[in-house]
């Protein structure tokens, strides 16, 4: 699978909610704490950017540092909320892998761009961003924000025997997640949502040999 072809299915009808739902938290909602805000949401932007790795395809995750309202600890793309002055969600998820992991914007190739995401519990409009770059890139942390970064090959996130479900309590509710086992790594909710419509999106279109370059 090259960029190219990579670009080509982006073009394509994107499945949007029909794939998010495959990985979507449930509850969606928990009563008095999430699905009501006065005011409107937080347009954010994150990067999916899909660099060559031991001769194959990877996505950089960051592990966010262990504090924060919200996503603290969490695996996430790099990405955050659009600032004044960015003028489109392409900016912010550009600005924004540079800032957290040290990636040049001029090194990145935009490929396309995924459906939005809502986040009831922080109110955030998430607007997925997909690139690639040529090499791998030498990653330089912003250690107030990032713990490290987690290479994943597609071949792995994309293989059935990594698709697990976690159940923990968040606000005295239970919470079932769906999501991806990467070692000692459980990535779910918004950033599992998201790949799970890169991956319908891939394999809907016939892909061989999926992370290959």
């Amino acid at each position: 699978m090259s960029s190219r072809k990579i670009r080509t299915a982006l073009y394509n009808v994107l499945p949007g909610e029909k794939a998010h739902c495959k990985m979507a938290p449930r509850p969606k909602y928990i009563a008095g704490i999430e699905g009501i805000h006065s005011t409107p949401p937080v347009n954010s932007a994150v990067l999916i950017l899909i660099v060559p790795y031991e001769n194959e395809l990877a996505i950089p995750f960051i592990k966010r540092v262990n504090r924060g309202k919200y996503h603290g600890g969490q695996i996430a793309f790099p990405g955050g909320k659009m600032e004044k002055e960015d003028t489109n969600a392409l900016q912010t998820a550009l600005r924004e892998c540079h800032e957290e992991i040290g990636v040049p914007e001029e090194k990145v190739s935009i490929l396309g761009v995924l459906s939005d995401i809502y986040i009831p519990l922080s109110n955030f409009n998430i607007t997925p961003i997909v690139g690639t770059t040529l090499k791998l890139p030498d990653f330089t942390l912003s250690r107030d924000e990032v713990e490290c970064v987690l290479l994943v090959k597609l071949s792995d996130l994309f293989n059935d025997k990594n698709k697990t479900t976690h159940s923990f309590v968040r606000h005295d509710h239970e919470i079932i997640a769906p999501g991806y086992t990467i070692g000692e790594n459980f990535i779910w909710g918004a950033t599992a949502m998201i790949i799970a419509e890169l991956e319908q999106l891939m394999k809907t279109n016939t892909f061989n040999h999926l992370g290959q370059l």
